[in-house]
This record gives structure tokens, C-alpha cells and sequence, in this order.
């Protein structure tokens, strides 16, 4: 679980962040605003919690074919990513993440037709087209506070490096994507990295280690760009992320879609978007727009008359690389123009490396029994810093330690007790890092 300030408790969430740029050669770059004016739509999906994830998708995807390639649980919450293959072997993308009471958030990103759809537990449907971009538009930030390195990396044999990322919201953004802010944070971080599997970048994942909300809306400026690390400071100062991405609702002061930092650790986008993050991310490792004159650097996007990559068109999932070719036979990429598959693997070393790497949580402090009845006792503790959970443990006196509980709350009951037996709690950070145990405590009802 996450914890929310001043929201609720969900993993590593937070409320209040801003941004630096860095890296000597850092810009940022936008996506300008879409004159689009589709709406969203809606519709009741009757007893939503007994569809399968399949079944509440399959007419968004049809005549699509999902191949999926990822699937796991993270808090209760099931994600899923994979291609989707239309029946002329174009190919699309779809990431999924249903909650445990039947809610879904999912990123369908279908030739043709691309677009938000969320189902909350009550049934009711939408779908929000996403907006279009014009890749021609784009703009430099220097800053100069910060000085990063690139390393040349040989993916083949380079340890794999962990991305750790903090997501901010302003209030308005959680509610624009449906107020499962968890949900819609977990499915961000799994379409970069389905873009980065399927690009066959293999030595770099993005790991989610926080969220915070902010009642607070901004616009999406350059402005709000650069104050990030601000607006966001607590969870910066909480989680202390590798880098960070503010999701914010549209406002008559936005001049772009989405702004990344080039080279840098930070972007902005509207919450509206599935796929600005994606694409801002890429500025930050490194990437840019299309390559328009045909220069002999290898950071740009690709677009090869048919197909689109990620920074050039958008018309695929993919990052551009020359390795890969779509289903024209015509390749994805160039290898000396348009490599972003490239300028991933040599900067996974220098993203991952903006903050330390990541500890458990101090045990839990003053562990003790605070109340019984029969069969049950209660315990409390200190809360520990970094802690989004807690586990707790009991013992006998001549038998091994088990695990009896969880709690998310700095307080535990034990139910069906019967005699005496010693107790401790541990605690659990994000990302799954757990504390040494607590002092014990023996304790019977």
C-alpha cells in the first residue's frame, strides 16, 4: 500500500512536488495542444465485478487480437501488457490494470483509434480519444544546476538497471482519470516499459516508488515545468525518485500537451493523455523529436513513411530502433539518425543513478500490547519512515516465527489466540524492502 498525505493510504503516496531541470545539455520539449474536439463516452457495464478484464475490453480491441507479454499483481492490483495485432498485422498496444472491486484502467492504443477507457466498480464505462500531437513543435529548456554523464552501454552484458519514479497529481488529474489514482500510476509506468520490452531495450525498467496529490491544478507550462521539484517536494523528499512526472487537467494557460526535460529527470503532461508520459520519458533519457534534415545523430524519432515510433508520429509503441522492422518489411529506425532504443541503454545507468539506492525501513519502535479479550489481542507501534505496510509475527516459545497478520495502520489485532506466545512487527517499504523485526513482546489474551 501507498500513503497518501492528506488523501488516503494507498503505496508510496504523497500530496505537494516541483522540478529542477538538470544535466548540462538539458531541454525540454512539447507537445503542443490538441484542437481535437472529440468527447468522451460513456456507458453502465451491469455486475462489472463478476467480467473478466477481457470481456470489458473486447469491443474497444475487435477486430485486435491482445498478445500479451506481461502480466503480474502489484497491491491487489493486476496488470497486463501486450500488443494488439489487427488482422493486416498492424499493430497496436494495450495495457490493462483491473482493481480487486472490478475496476479497470486501461491504455488501448489500436490503429485508428487510441484513447482512455476506464470502468469504475459501479459499471459505468468511458472512453476518452486521445488527443494529437504535432511532432514538428518543439522546444529547448537549457539548465545548467545539474551535471549528468552518459555512459556507453552494452546491453548484453550491463546489470539491469531500475528507473525509480515518483508520480504526481493535482486533484483534478486523479479525478479526470477515473479517482483510482494507483491504478492509473501503475498503468503509466507499464507502458514505458511494455515500449521498452517490445523495442528490445533490456537493460532498463521504470519501478513506481511513489504517488502524491496536490489539490492544486496547474497549467502545463514551461513555468510548471520548471517549479516540479516544488510542487511536489514532500514526495521528492519521501521517496527521493530518480525522476518525476506531474499529471495535471487542462487549462486555458496550457501550451502544450506534455513538456519533458531532454536528458533530464522531469516532465509534465496532461492527465487526459495515455501516452504523453511515454513520450516525455524518452526526452528524458535522451531523445527527441523527428529528424527532419537527415542529421547524423542518432536521438530522434522515426517515422519511415508507413509506420511512426514514439517521438515521431506516435503511430506505434515502439522507441525507434533499426533492429526491428514493421509489417511493411520497412524498419522501425536508423541507425545513424533515429536509434531512441540506443539512447535508452546508454542512459539507463545515468536515470537510475539521480538518487541513492533504495534502503528498507527502520524497524518499528515501542512495539507493545495495548489491549485483550478473550482470544484476542491488540498491539501498536511507532509508525516507521518509508513504511506502506506492516507486517506482524508471532512465536512460541519453542517454535518457529509465523506470520499472522498485515496492516497498513501502525496498530494490529490477533484473532483466535490461545496461550502465550511472543510477538514483533516488521515493516514494509513500497517496493517491498522490509525492516529487521521489531523488539518482542510475549503477550497471551
Amino acid at each position: 500500500m501507498f500513503k497518501t498525505a492528506g488523501v488516503r493510504s494507498i503505496r508510496r503516496a504523497f500530496s505537494g512536488l516541483s522540478l529542477v531541470c538538470l544535466a548540462v545539455i538539458l531541454g525540454a520539449c512539447a507537445h503542443p495542444p490538441t484542437t481535437d474536439s472529440r468527447e468522451p463516452k460513456s456507458w453502465v457495464v451491469e455486475n462489472v465485478a463478476s467480467k473478466s478484464t477481457a470481456e470489458l475490453y473486447a469491443d474497444l480491441i475487435a477486430p485486435a487480437v491482445f498478445e500479451r507479454s506481461s502480466s503480474k499483481v502489484i497491491d491487489g492490483y493486476t496488470v497486463e501488457s501486450g500488443k494488439l495485432r489487427m488482422p493486416d498485422k498492424s499493430e497496436g498496444s494495450l495495457v490493462t490494470v483491473r482493481s480487486a472491486n472490478g475496476g479497470l484502467v486501461s491504455l488501448v492504443n489500436k490503429p485508428g483509434k487510441s484513447g482512455l477507457f476506464l470502468v469504475n466498480k459501479q459499471g459505468l464505462s468511458t472512453f476518452s480519444p486521445e488527443p494529437k500531437f504535432d511532432p514538428a513543435v518543439e522546444d529547448g529548456i537549457p539548465s545548467t544546476d545539474e551535471k549528468v554523464s552518459t555512459a556507453l552501454v552494452n546491453s548484453t552484458s550491463e546489470d539491469p538497471k531500475i528507473v525509480d519514479v515518483l508520480l504526481g497529481y493535482s486533484r483534478a488529474a486523479v479525478n479526470r482519470v477515473g479517482g483510482d489514482v494507483m491504478a492509473h500510476a501503475l498503468s503509466q509506468i507499464e507502458s514505458v516499459n511494455l515500449a521498452l520490452r517490445i523495442s528490445e531495450v533490456s537493460n532498463v525498467s521504470l519501478r513506481l516508488v511513489g504517488i502524491q496529490v496536490v489539490e492544486q491544478n496547474y497549467p502545463t507550462t514551461t513555468g510548471t515545468l520548471g517549479q516540479l521539484r516544488t510542487i511536489f517536494s514532500a514526495g521528492m523528499a519521501e521517496y527521493v525518485p530518480d525522476i518525476i512526472y506531474g499529471f495535471f487537467d487542462s487549462t486555458p494557460e496550457d501550451t502544450a500537451t506534455g513538456w519533458g526535460n531532454i536528458g533530464g529527470r522531469a516532465g509534465i503532461g496532461l492527465a487526459r493523455s495515455i501516452n504523453t508520459y511515454r513520450h516525455e520519458v524518452g526526452h528524458n533519457a535522451g531523445s527527441i523529436h523527428c529528424n527532419p534534415n537527415g542529421g547524423a545523430k542518432y536521438h530522434y524519432g522515426y517515422n519511415n513513411g508507413k509506420t511512426s515510433t514514439i517521438l515521431c508520429g506516435e503511430s506505434t509503441g515502439y522507441y525507434s530502433t533499426p533492429a526491428l522492422s514493421d509489417e511493411f518489411g520497412l524498419p522501425r529506425g536508423d541507425a545513424v539518425t533515429a536509434d531512441t532504443a540506443r539512447i535508452w541503454r546508454e542512459n539507463a545507468e545515468r536515470l537510475s543513478s539521480y538518487a541513492p539506492p533504495q534502503s528498507p525501513p527502520t524497524a518499528p519502535e515501542n512495539f507493545a500490547k495495548v489491549g485483550s479479550a478473550p482470544s484476542t489481542i491488540t498491539f501498536s507501534w511507532e509508525a516507521s519512515p518509508k513504511a506502506v505496510r506492516y507486517e506482524i509475527y508471532s512465536r512460541g516459545i519453542t517454535s518457529p516465527s509465523i506470520k499472522i497478520g498485515d496492516s497498513t495502520a501502525p496498530s494490529f489485532t490477533a484473532t483466535n489466540i490461545v496461550g502465550s506466545a511472543y510477538y514483533y512487527v516488521k515493516a514494509v517499504s513500497f517496493i517491498g524492502l522490509v525492516s529487521v523485526p521489531s523488539n518482542s513482546v510475549l503477550a497471551r489474551p
